[in-house]
């Protein structure tokens, strides 16, 4: 449906004073736009963050782990970092392996056969991409937050692996 703003002229008669422009609904479109590109934003800095968290968890047990482990007293720090350790690797490895069920945009096709239909109603394609665009933030979003506790496992881990080899080394770590 063709959406039409009317003015009365001085002779009492409704003019056409021209197609709305959908301005409302370019508002919400771009808006749901950012957010997507806000959250694609969120998961490289999440992933850049982790590679670093990956490197400082093996460089940790690389240089502190090799003295620590030769004559582990008490065992269970020992136990502790080594766990610790894997915990962050395997978290940090399911951080930044690839996701196939995150979208981050319309597919071009999908989107040319969606919305054909409403060509000539620019507001009504607008609102309708506002609505998709909203549904895969929300979508992924749910997986986000999973990687997000992931890293939080894993950036656990890695200051409980530190402080158990600096123990191994040390007498106390105080």
């Amino acid at each position: 449906m063709t959406r039409w703003m009317m003015t009365i002229d001085s002779a009492g008669d409704p003019t056409r004073f021209g197609k709305m422009t959908g301005e409302f609904e370019k508002l919400a479109y771009e808006a749901a736009l950012r957010g997507l590109d806000k959250q694609e934003g969120l998961l490289e800095e999440l992933r850049t963050r982790t590679g670093v968290l990956l490197a400082a968890s093996s460089l940790a047990a690389s240089f502190l782990g090799q003295q620590a482990f030769q004559d582990p007293h008490p065992r269970g720090l020992a136990i502790t970092a080594l766990v610790a350790f894997v915990a962050s690797i395997a978290a940090s490895v399911f951080i930044l392996l690839p996701k196939k069920n995150l979208i981050f945009a319309e597919a071009g096709a999908g989107l040319y056969e969606g919305l054909y239909a409403f060509r000539d109603d620019m507001p009504e394609v607008y609102r309708r991409l506002a609505y998709d665009l909203d549904l895969f933030w929300d979508s992924n979003d749910t997986k986000i937050k999973w990687l997000t506790r992931a890293y939080t496992i894993a950036a656990t881990a890695l200051v409980l692996e530190i402080l158990s080899l600096a123990a191994l080394l040390g007498d106390n770590i105080f």
